[in-house]
């Protein structure tokens, strides 16, 4: 590894500090906003958790060197964010009642899906419009994602030449401001007014590891 190259993964291991320090805001503002009170809550809850630790997975991983495996946790991030969203304000209350029914004892079967990401979009989209236009652009970003979720060229290829750096930060910018959407909905079903304005803080706080604006 050159100088150049030495520089570059500092200075990504610098911005994964950041990332540490957004993760550990996004983990307290979870504990404090945790709301079991109804099935739709309990259920977005769990999304919410999960979404959290695939987002701390994907920076362990990068800070480790295993890449692509970072990488296709994007796309369960990204899911589990939106489908996260969509539970507390898009879905219906037949689709929780499903959800919730019980599973008979070695059954793998899940007892219902919510529909495919956009139609998931297009509903936050009536509650939450700011939400789903960032989910939009976010989801042509995730695409890409597919190809090491599946065993496509991009995971072949990044397996054998590896990631560059400056790559790695980026995807981490879009991991970071999902953890701002995620922090979206934590405050929306945690029903606490003294959490409202957390989202503005954070992204105030958190500026530098976060995308630049768009123009």
């Amino acid at each position: 590894m050159d100088k150049q190259e030495q520089a570059s993964y500092a200075l990504l291991g610098q911005f994964l500090d950041g990332c540490a320090a957004l993760d550990k805001d996004v983990e307290q503002l979870l504990v404090a906003g945790w709301n079991m009170s109804s099935s739709r809550h309990a259920i977005t809850m769990g999304f919410c958790r999960a979404a959290l630790e695939h987002a701390v997975s994907q920076r362990v991983l990068v800070g480790a060197g295993h890449h692509g495996t970072a990488l296709a946790l994007m796309r369960l991030h990204f899911e589990t964010t939106v489908r996260a969203a969509w539970v507390q304000i898009g879905a219906t209350e037949d689709w929780v009642k499903n959800f919730t029914e019980p599973v008979p004892i070695g059954s793998l079967k899940e007892p219902t899906l919510g529909p495919p990401i956009p139609s998931m979009l297009d509903a936050i989209e009536a509650r939450a419009p700011d939400m789903a236009r960032e989910g939009r652009r976010l989801y042509q970003t995730v695409k890409v994602m597919h190809s090491f979720v599946h065993g496509g060229a991009h995971l072949v290829v990044h397996a054998l030449r590896g990631y560059p750096p400056e790559k790695l930060v980026d995807v981490m910018r879009n991991r970071n401001l999902l953890c701002l959407m995620l922090c979206n909905v934590i405050v929306v079903t945690s029903g606490k007014k003294d959490l409202e304005g957390s989202v503005t803080r954070l992204s105030r706080v958190h500026s530098e590891v976060m995308p630049p604006p768009l123009a």
